[in-house]
Formats: C-alpha cells, structure tokens, sequence
C-alpha cells in the first residue's frame, strides 16, 4: 500500500518565540532551549497521512561576533507543549483565539579554546514565513523570522535571560493595556529592556529552512506606511516597554501586530549579551459591558493582605456564579488551570482574579491586589541539660528555653508517642527521640524540632567487705561494665589512701575500719559510685612449738587472732603427707592423725587466709 502525503513547510502558525542558553552542571556545557508560540488554529502536528507543520527539530547556528565567523551548529529536538490561558474565555472562544508554548531543547559542550573572543557570540534560528493577517508590516506572509541570542565568552560563565511564558491575552481598542514581558537572570545580572524591529532574515516562502549558514547581519521586517518602533501598535499611547519589562499601550486601531522585546543582560556596568522575543498581540473592539470589579475574600472578609505557613495553604474566593468565568493570577501572571472561584493560596506574591462573561465577549474587570506572605517562622528549639541520660537518673528538657510566646501551643512526643505535657519544661527519665511541634493558634503555623537522647549504662561494683591484716595494705580492684571507656576516677577519703586517689585501683593502708568510696566520672558526665568498707584484722600469732602431754598446758597448735583470718589449715609429715586439713580453724590440731599421737617431730603447715598464704614449721615435742 502506498501512502501519500503533503508536507505543511508554511511557519504561519508561529506567533512568537525566543532563545535560551542555560548552564548546566558540567563545565562548559550549556542546554539550548527554542520556545515558539504557537497558533493552534494554523497549527497542523505531523501524522501518519500528513507532514504538517510543528517541526520535529530546529537546526541552530553559533556565530563569532567580531566576525561573523560560523563556529558550529546544532540540531534541537521538540520536547513538549503547554497551553497558554486567556483570560476572557468567552472573547478568547469568539475570535477563535487559541495559543500554546512548544519547547525544543538540545544539549552541547562549547571548546573553551575556542570561545575565547572578548567581543562574546551569537546564536540564531531562521523559519518562514509569518501569519499573512499582520498589519503593521509589510507583505507579512512573505516574511520570515529570527530568533537571536549573544553570550560572552566562556571566560564569563554565565545563563541568558529568560522570559516568563506570557498571559494569553488581546487588546481592547482605546483601552488602556498592560502585560508582563519580563524576564529573569539567574547570575542576577542587570536586565535593560527596549522594544526593537523585529528581524525577517533570509528564509522565504519557497526556503521555508535555511539550507546554509547566513550570519548577521540579517534583513529587518518593513513597517507600514506610518508605523516605526516609536508607534508599533499605534494609538493615543503607542506600545511601550518598562525598565521592569511591563508593556502597555492604548491602540487605536483594530488588527494584529508583530513587534520584538530586546533584553540586554549588564555585569559591572558592561553588556555581556542579550535575548530577543518576537512576539504577536491581537486588537480587538470590544464590548463596553463590563462586570462589576470580583471582591477577594478570605475567611469571610474582603482580602488585602494575608499572611499564611508553607504547610497551611489558605483559599481565596469570590462570588460564584453561571454568568462569569475567573483566571487567577499571581504577580500579573495566568495561573494554569485556576479558572474557578476559589484558589488554594500556596505561593507568596500578589494574587488577583480577572472576572468576564461566560457566555459573551465582553470587556473583562480585574479584582483588587491581595498580597500573600509567607508568616514569619515559629521558632522551635529543644534544649536539654545533655544529650546523654545517665543510668537511673533524670534531667530537663526545654521548649525555647522555657518560655513560649503569647498565643503558641505546644506538644510533646517521644519516638512519634505523644507525651501529656503541654509546659514548655519537662523532666525526663528514658531515652528516645523526642519531638517539640510548637503551633500559632492564629495563623496555624508550625515550629519543629528533634532531639535525640541517648542513654548510658554503666556499672561499677566493689566488695562489699575486704579485711586486710593490721600494719599491712591491701589492693581495691572495682569491676566495670563495660569495662572500656575515657573515665575519670576519684577515691576518697583521703584517710590511708596510699596510691594516686584518681587511679582506677586503690591500694589502701588504713590502721582502723574504713569505708572507701570510689566516684567514676564518664566522658558524658555522668557519675557512678561503689564503696567497700575494708577491715583491719590484729595480726596472727603463730606458736613455733606445743606439747601434746596432757598437761593442760600447750596441748594444742593454737593460733591466736586467726578466728576471722583462716580460711583453711594444712599440715604435713616430714614425708609430705597430709595429716590434717581444717576449712577455718575451729578446733586445733591436737598431734594426732586418725586419733593416733604421731612421733615428735617437725611439721610443715600452710594456713591460707584472704590475703595470703602463710607456710612454715611447727615443733611437737613430747
């Protein structure tokens, strides 16, 4: 099957447009952005029967400006489109009057070798032909259009202005008319703005594209008889542009006319490049019916100024009725899609609503000036003693140091769970995260803020009871757990302490009962404490010698002040054999060995006490 189809070369649906040339995030790489405006009722998008006439792509050309010199050429693709709204539906419904914004962007990395020349560069787009029904042109259906951008070189980083997508918006015949045509800089450069002829170039209605590179300079378009830049829409107050980039005119005459807003970009008092939109507006002789001026409300009261919290949008209304139609704005600007009575305030700027007739093109009204702004932050800051609670204590927690101001509620929770306390101080036992959500009962913002708190066990054990034997010293060794960290340590009192008091262990030499206490100090600051009470014990006296003859006198191998010492008492035969063994010492060993007398004789002994080991000799004589 053979399919045919007529290519639509004929640009007449483009009303408008511009260049952008934006940075990226890689060095010297830059997004090349067309923005065209289109005419949706001469638009014709490609299909599998027809060519149609909205380019899939647009071929761009860089030039050297202090020679005309071609530096090299790109080719962007189309990417998407967006409606653009008229505000007066029924008069834009009327006269047939549809506009959209299509995006074709690309992406190139520019020799830093190369762009160099302090004199900057441009960059230009050629397409034929205009829409035949301008007026203040000559010829205008024989007429292309360039679309132009300078850049300095890539010694100066910088991004192009960039214009905001314009209202759709026409002119009524002897009224006065104003609309935004300005545009941002990203390097916050100065922007000065001009009207100025707009270019028609060298594409033709027979060379639609160019097949070559022309550089500047390029063809301007040839006004009417009577018209120049002074006077492009004529009228009592011809068009002109503001040094904020507001235009406004009063136009005499009915009739579509085509002109060019020029935005030079200065850094440090020097012109470092410049953007030009072309750009179309319709006169039309409107109605002198006018609805009355829409009154913005909030809350049930006429609006002037408003203030709201980025988390809390608020609404404004109007009076609602089948009779009107209503286009928001927001700092002069259509908002997409807010065609109703109400709208969800969720931006800062100046809102205002155009109110016009449903069924009728008439002349539309404009509200008052609403100007919204975002509240001042609620401040809200936990504060605590430390970040650290220690094992088995408790510590302040502080809204804003302890105070709220005038008309502030709070709340607590800890790890998302609610807490019943609504002070701005709280005592706190457990660990967690802990949130403060502070609110302004009269507007509805919220302050917030998190603290988390950690928790730190530490344990430090010592015994109970040490005894140690009199004119001695013993060693006081606490257990931690766990049992690393940065500590400090501090034994007191003073009283017998014989090692450095901020050791980990105490070697102590007390001559009476003392209880000693040692205080650890963590790196949070957290302290902890053990005590021992350590016990002086009379020193053991030990008989080198006893008779076992019954004669009541040094019968038995007595120990003197052993009682509370002795843990157990070996003795041993000359050939090393065990013959006695006592755990303590209740009973003393009497010279026998299984109720026998043993010979006379020495007999080794070791006495074990807490301490330590005591070994040596006995006598038993008869």
């Amino acid at each position: 099957m053979l399919i045919s189809f007529t290519l639509e070369s004929s640009g007449n649906h483009i009303v408008g447009g511009e260049l952008q040339m934006n940075k990226t995030g890689s060095v010297n790489t830059f997004e090349i952005r067309l923005v065209q405006f289109w005419d949706a009722n001469n638009l014709v998008i490609p299909g599998p029967t027809n060519g149609g006439n909205r380019d899939e792509e647009a071929d761009i050309y860089f030039y050297q400006k202090s020679n005309n010199k071609l530096m090299g050429t790109m080719t962007l693709r189309y990417r998407s489109s967006e409606s653009i709204a008229f505000q007066n539906k029924a008069c834009a419904t009327s006269r047939s009057l549809s506009v959209s914004a299509g995006i074709y962007t690309g992406t190139i990395t520019l020799n830093s070798s190369e762009y160099v020349d302090p004199g900057g560069y441009y960059i230009t787009w050629e397409r034929c032909c205009r829409n035949a029904d301008i007026n203040n042109i000559k010829t205008p259906g024989d007429n292309g259009m360039v679309f132009y951008l300078e850049f300095p070189p890539l010694s100066l980083p910088n991004s192009s202005p960039a214009f905001v997508i314009p209202n759709g918006q026409y002119i009524c015949a002897n009224r006065p008319f104003t609309m935004k045509m300005s545009a941002s800089d990203a390097d916050g450069d100065e922007l000065r703005y001009s009207l100025v002829d707009p270019m028609r170039g060298n594409t033709t209605p027979g060379e639609p594209f160019l097949t070559s590179a022309i550089a500047s300079p390029y063809p301007l378009v040839t006004w009417e008889t009577g018209i120049s830049i002074a006077n492009v829409i004529p009228g009592p107050s011809p068009l002109r542009i503001s040094n904020s980039g507001e235009l406004t005119v009063t136009a005499g005459s009915i009739g579509l006319y085509v002109f060019a807003v020029q935005v030079e970009e200065f850094r440090n008092g020097k012109r470092i490049g410049l953007i030009r939109r072309d750009f179309q507006l319709l006169v039309i002789d409107c109605n002198d019916d006018q609805p009355a001026q829409p009154v913005i409300m909030h809350n049930d009261l006429p609006a002037a100024e408003i203030t709201f919290c980025p988390e809390s949008p608020v609404q404004l209304v109007t009076e609602t009725s089948q009779d009107w139609s209503y286009q928001w704005q927001l700092n002069g600007l259509n908002i997409p899609g807010a065609t109703g009575s109400t709208i969800m305030v969720k931006d800062s700027g100046t809102y205002s609503v155009i109110k016009s007739y449903t069924k009728k093109c008439s002349r539309d009204t404009t509200s008052q000036l609403v100007r919204a702004a975002f509240a001042k932050p609620i401040e809200a800051i936990i504060s605590a003693d430390r970040d650290i609670l220690c094992a088995g204590k408790t510590m302040m927690m502080r809204a804003n140091g302890g105070s709220l101001a005038s008309g502030q509620q709070l709340t607590w929770a800890r790890n998302n769970l609610a807490i019943a306390n609504e002070n701005a101080t709280m005592e706190i036992a457990e660990a967690g995260t802990y949130t403060l959500t502070i609110t302004n009962e009269n507007v509805g913002c919220k302050g917030v803020d998190t603290l988390t708190i950690g928790k730190e066990e530490l344990r430090v054990s010592l015994p109970a009871r040490k005894g140690m034997l009199e004119g001695s010293r013993t060693t006081l060794s606490p257990v931690l757990l766990p049992p690393d960290g940065n500590h400090s340590y501090l034994w007191s009192p003073a009283y017998g302490l014989v090692s450095d008091p901020t050791q980990k262990e105490a070697i102590v030499a007390p001559f009476t009962d003392t209880t000693y206490t040692l205080t650890v100090t963590t790196e949070n600051g957290c302290i902890y404490e053990a005590a021992t009470e350590v016990y002086v014990i009379d020193k053991m006296h030990i008989p080198t010698a006893f008779s076992p003859n019954h004669d009541g006198q040094n019968d038995t191998f007595e120990i003197f002040n052993g009682k509370d010492q002795i843990v157990e008492v070996r003795i041993y035969n000359r050939w090393g054999a065990l013959i006695f063994m006592s755990s303590g010492y209740p009973t003393p060993w009497n010279g026998t060995y299984k109720e026998e007398p043993v010979p006379a004789g020495s007999y080794p002994y070791v006495i074990k006490t807490a301490e330590m080991d005591l070994t040596g000799t006995v006598l038993l004589l008869k």
